[in-house]
């Protein structure tokens, strides 16, 4: 089949198909332009400047409301995370003191029952 059966058939009255036209250079040259920019060295050390200072400002703020948890814990007597996880730790090593203990122990049975 030819071309013409591939494609509507635009009339000279439609106005439309103008408007079609329009939109599509309009849309081409702004991508254009838009895409130039961006990969342009300024807008990445601008974009890289921006990223900085709001990577910073969540720093910040993640900071403040680990304190103000922290306040806002001790004023209800409640434990930090800090406070759980050393008293976690703590209570690892000793299990794990324990464990050395138990094996002390059972060495020193079988010592003793071999011995008699």
């Amino acid at each position: 089949m030819s071309e013409k059966a591939d494609k509507p058939e635009k009339s000279a009255g439609d106005p439309f198909s103008q408007m079609l036209q329009f939109y599509d250079d309009w849309t081409k040259t702004w991508s254009g332009a838009a895409s130039e920019m961006v990969s342009s060295k300024p807008f990445a050390d601008s974009m890289a400047k921006q990223l900085e200072s709001s990577l910073s400002a969540a720093q910040l703020m993640r900071r403040q409301m680990a304190q103000l948890m922290e306040q806002s814990l001790q004023q209800m007597s409640m434990p930090t995370r800090k406070e759980i996880v050393s008293i976690a730790e703590r209570m690892t090593n000793i299990e794990m003191r324990l464990d050395d203990l138990e094996d002390k122990v059972d060495q020193v049975l079988d010592l003793l029952k071999t011995a008699e």
